[in-house]
């Protein structure tokens, strides 16, 4: 009979795995955190997410719901779950449970940039605009919110401030998928068509890391390949729709884990934040 307390091996393991971009693997290992621990949330959280990378978002809302019908104090989870309803559209409900996630934790700014980036969504730029500004002016000048930033001016048209807040972006994080997206667009808009395909082909190399990243490097290429001789435009909008192309098959992993000291990592959507916690939450 399995010992329970490899739990946490699995967990940590699954967190590396899932850093790594080696999804499946990762969804081997939280399966058996579930397994070995059915009232732990991270658990589902962790699986959530990995589940979002995969773009089953099918299979991603109900371990979320279930992480937080476990343990209603994570801040971390009513975050993830409003990434994964922004990403449906459901922009009410996201709103709700960053709202909740602001309750439970009012000093992370990342809360506020993805709100920022809902009303943004919404067409409410003139918000979004002064949400992010009062978030940078307030010492929160990091890659994410200079990103955030560029894409509401980019949404008014301005493209000289998309462009110098991007600069900025990729100044602090050059593998910055969506931020090399975005620049390509603003060169694409210019008839900089060399420039464009120089910026998409980073952002098709970025990292791939959670729904949105997939997205991006989806689309980056997709702008490559309007941009070749003959190809078509398929797609001349801003943002991409999350894509459920990965297959159910689950890579088996062959690295014993160990128990751990209690502690369990694990690594939040979009933000790069790393939330560590004892690991009976």
């Amino acid at each position: 009979m399995p010992n329970a307390q490899f739990y946490i091996g699995h967990f940590n393991r699954g967190s590396g795995y899932r850093r790594a971009g080696e999804f499946r693997k990762a969804l081997v290992d939280f399966q058996k955190v579930v397994a070995l621990k059915p009232r732990f949330a991270r658990g589902y959280h962790a699986r959530g997410l990995v589940y979002a990378d995969l773009g089953k978002l099918d299979k991603a809302l109900p371990d979320l719901d279930q992480a937080i019908k476990l343990n209603r104090e994570d801040w971390s989870a009513y975050y993830s779950r409003a990434t994964l309803r922004r990403a449906e559209g459901d922009y009410e409900a996201a709103l709700q449970d960053l709202k909740t996630a602001d309750d439970l934790n009012p000093s992370m700014k990342e809360i506020g940039l993805l709100r920022a980036m809902i009303f943004a969504d919404k067409g409410a730029v003139t918000v979004a605009r002064a949400e992010i500004n009062k978030i940078i002016s307030n010492g929160g000048g990091n890659a994410s919110s200079y990103y955030a930033r560029a894409e509401v001016a980019f949404a008014e048209d301005r493209f000289d401030a998309a462009e110098e807040d991007l600069d900025k972006a990729l100044k602090q994080s050059s593998d910055f998928g969506a931020a090399h997206l975005l620049m390509g667009r603003i060169l694409e808009k210019r008839g900089d068509t060399a420039g464009a395909k120089a910026q998409y082909q980073k952002a098709v190399k970025a990292p791939v890391a959670f729904l949105e990243s997939r997205s991006v490097t989806r689309e980056a290429q997709q702008r490559l390949d309007a941009l070749e001789p003959g190809g078509a435009d398929r797609n001349d909008g801003v943002k991409s729709t999350p894509v459920a192309s990965a297959s159910d098959d689950e890579t088996t992993a062959t690295v014993r884990p160990k128990m751990g000291s209690g502690e369990c990592r694990l690594y939040l959507p979009t933000t790069g934040l790393t939330v560590s916690t004892p690991c009976d939450q």
